[in-house]
């Protein structure tokens, strides 16, 4: 951040540890935290008490949503069920200092899905100081989110497949929330179709305003970027737990991923008895990919699938460790298929050639360790 920049931030803060804020006496917004009908049929256990708003979710949007579709550098993580129970203050306070956020959740959707900072894990960059952006990064789907290092759907921008599916009526018509922040403020989408609505030229520099009834609440960017909060306005709070089991690797060790270009078309997840089977499909682009005579190629444009099942059926990339006959990182697809479900077609995907060299050049599960 230029410093001429750092100082209009800060500046504009001021307001918000004086006491100024904006309003909008034609926007007065929706205040349900304890209505289960503010919150869509992904959310369940809707209640008040103790000062606090709580519900659960199993962490997924609509089955209609195109999760992961449009992403075109992926972790190979897939979205999968979790256990969440999240607390919301019933009557948040403004702070004195606005919180900046980190790479972590910053809010809940109404669907139940978190939300999250617009910045990745990835390493600062030392000449901004800031995180890669997920949405710039093109680590996002066509609905603002993916799964993370947990396999845990997130988003990192305004919901919008989300936001359409709640439609006018209650984004600008009944003015409810799309979500709610951290620190227990509300999170809209005014203007999102209304655009008589649109509040953007009066938000403070964490993109909060008061409504005509002296009500504070967050407004999502509805434009490219799609911005959701960019600093939190109140006291923030431990809001969330979450009970999961992550994925393991054919040796027991848990998968995290790796990143690679991949740009996924499609995304299915679909069960077979007890166990569900994820299926990725895409085009893998600009890799160098270790082949089983011990040498890389560079992949231009290929497509293929991954997928993972269990510990004993999945088709993934690993790193492979660097070797004298490739210069860089390479890449190597392990395909396992021994413990695949009754009912889960493998040999009807269009897989990758599985690599099978000697174990010692590989970081992947086969080898020694990552």
């Amino acid at each position: 951040m230029s410093l001429s920049r750092s100082i209009g931030f800060w500046a504009n803060a001021a307001l918000l540890m004086t006491g100024f804020f904006p309003e909008a006496e034609a926007h007065d917004i929706k205040n349900c935290k304890c209505e289960a009908a503010c919150y869509t049929k992904e959310v369940s256990d809707v209640s008040c008490s103790g000062g606090k708003a709580r519900f659960s979710s199993h962490g997924l949007p609509s089955s209609e949503e195109p999760m992961m579709r449009g992403i075109t550098a992926t972790n190979q993580q897939f979205p999968s069920v979790h256990n969440y129970d999240f607390e919301i203050v019933l009557e948040p306070r403004l702070s004195g200092r606005p919180t900046k956020t980190e790479a972590g959740p910053v809010g809940v959707a109404v669907n139940g899905v978190p939300i999250f900072d617009p910045s990745t894990q990835g390493p600062v960059n030392r000449a901004t100081g800031k995180r890669p952006n997920a949405f710039e990064a093109g680590e996002l789907d066509v609905c603002g989110g993916h799964a993370g290092r947990g396999d845990d759907y997130h988003y990192h921008t305004a919901p919008r497949c989300l936001i359409e599916d709640l439609g006018r009526d209650w984004v600008d018509v009944d003015r409810k929330p799309v979500g709610y922040a951290m620190d227990g403020f509300p999170i809209l989408a005014l203007g999102w179709f209304d655009k008589s609505n649109a509040v953007e030229s009066q938000l403070d520099p964490c993109r909060g305003m008061k409504d005509g009834s002296g009500n504070y609440f967050y407004n999502v960017k509805t434009t490219s970027g799609w911005d959701v909060l960019n600093c939190l306005s109140g006291r923030p709070q431990h809001f969330a737990r979450d009970h999961w089991e992550h994925r393991k690797d054919r040796t027991g060790k848990e998968i995290t991923g790796i990143p690679i270009h991949f740009a996924i078309k499609d995304s299915t997840r679909k069960s077979y008895g007890r166990e569900v089977c994820h299926v990725m499909s895409g085009m893998l682009q600009g890799e160098q990919v270790l082949q089983s005579n011990g040498r890389a190629r560079r992949v231009q444009a290929e497509e293929g699938a991954l997928f993972y099942c269990n510990k004993a059926c999945y088709g993934l990339f690993f790193e492979a460790d660097k070797s004298r006959a490739f210069r860089g990182r390479a890449i190597y697809y392990d395909y396992i298929t021994s413990g695949c479900p009754g009912g889960f077609n493998v040999s009807g995907l269009k897989t990758f050639p599985a690599y099978e060299g000697p174990a010692q050049t590989r970081k992947g599960p086969p080898g020694t360790g990552r």
